[in-house]
């Protein structure tokens, strides 16, 4: 089945946010964190922004958001289509397949790094004043320590001790056995959104709640119940829940949020009811965001352009290089530069460079590495369950 592209293009900008956010969080920390101490410019602009809307273009976490809530669609959109059990086996038999094979491949690249000396982060932490910077790579590295986290802890166990950004890969991973074992048990049951109202009830304070939301998105969208388009002539609701989905994406999740525009989703109620408050209005925004994108065909559009398309094609090998080439070659160049530009020219100028490195390795991932994994994925599938079988 064709890809949808749009959702390509989103994914690929989200992946971007969280490349952003991380430069941002190592060298302008008071953009995140909101304290004067490791503040860069001579006014209030960083801690302001840091508790405003203005996060909202680096806030990783939203974006992080966002990827669950599009595999839940994604992984879901085909066997809705179909209704075919044979999608939801195919696709969690390859799925971890799909997803090692470039993890290992940068768990490894950190690995070499690591025994190349090549990590300046400390250097440039001390510059940058991020102790969130400096606090990587510290350990002694092992390549059967590596070899085991690539294949078996980042999956099982959420370990990221070489690449920070595999945290993320045991919620995607078992998210999407989540939505998997969900559409083999209720996705031809005609009352299942019971299950979907026991499933959001249940994983309501963890990450999991963006897959359920995003299969659920998906069933409404196949089953041609959209959101707004029999009630919303004039598209003022869409217009309002995308602004709502944006303000609740910029909720802040590394300084406190009194005296901020959302001091009033810090109750004391809500704490006791959704967990960590940011994570959930994370994955409300992402989903009310989701929601509009799938009925706005402007939106559709704007994801559908050719840039957005290339981030899109690149955003899982971008996704797991960007933090070893922070680490490494712009952390040297910053270290570098420091000592004879100003401090803003310095940091620019190793961003720029650094995007131009990061973007070329990862469309040389992209091709011969991650496409690969899914082509071989597909090879294995085939081997152990051949089409004459199954006809069978």
């Amino acid at each position: 089945m064709k890809k949808i592209s749009y959702l390509d293009g989103l994914r690929g900008l989200a992946a971007f946010v969280v490349v952003f956010h991380h430069y941002i969080l190592a060298f302008y920390p008071a953009l995140f964190f909101g304290e004067n101490a490791t503040k860069h410019l001579p006014g209030s602009e960083e801690v302001f922004a840091s508790g405003s809307f203005l996060n909202l273009f680096y806030n990783g976490n939203f974006a992080v958001a966002i990827f669950f809530v599009l595999s839940g669609y994604v992984l879901s959109h085909k066997f809705f289509l179909q209704k075919d059990y044979e999608i939801v086996r195919s696709s969690a038999f390859k799925r971890y397949l799909r997803l090692v094979i470039p993890v290992a491949v940068s768990v490894l690249f950190a690995f070499v790094l690591m025994k190349a000396s090549l990590f300046d982060n400390k250097q440039a932490a001390a510059l940058s004043g991020s102790d969130w910077l400096g606090s990587f790579w510290t350990f002694s590295p092992t390549l059967q320590d590596a070899v085991k986290q690539a294949f078996f802890g980042t999956f099982f166990v959420g370990g990221n001790d070489y690449d920070v950004v595999l945290w993320t890969i045991a919620y995607e991973f078992f998210g999407s056995m989540l939505v998997f074992a969900f559409l083999a048990l209720f996705g031809k049951m005609k009352n299942r959104y019971i299950f979907y109202i026991a499933a959001i009830v249940f994983f309501f304070q963890t990450y999991y709640l963006a897959f359920a939301l995003g299969m659920l998105l998906s069933d409404m969208i196949a089953h041609n119940k959209h959101l707004f388009r029999k009630i919303d002539k004039t598209k003022i609701m869409r217009t309002a829940i995308l602004l709502v989905g944006l303000f609740l994406g910029s909720h802040p999740n590394g300084r406190p949020i009194d005296g901020t525009a959302y001091a009033f989703l810090n109750s004391d109620l809500i704490k006791a009811t959704v967990g960590d408050p940011s994570v959930f209005f994370h994955i409300i925004g992402a989903f009310a965001v989701m929601a509009v994108v799938l009925e706005s065909g402007k939106l559709q559009r704007f994801f559908s352009h050719k840039y957005f398309l290339f981030l899109g094609e690149i955003s899982f090998a971008m996704y797991l290089l960007h933090f070893l080439v922070l680490g490494s070659f712009s952390s040297f160049v910053f270290v570098k530069l420091v000592p004879l530009l100003p401090y803003a020219d310095a940091t620019a100028i190793s961003f720029m460079l650094s995007m131009v490195l990061l973007f070329g390795l990862s469309y040389l991932v992209c091709i011969y590495v991650d496409k690969k994994a899914v082509r071989f994925s597909h090879l294995v599938y085939e081997k152990m369950f051949p089409k004459e079988h199954l006809a069978s």
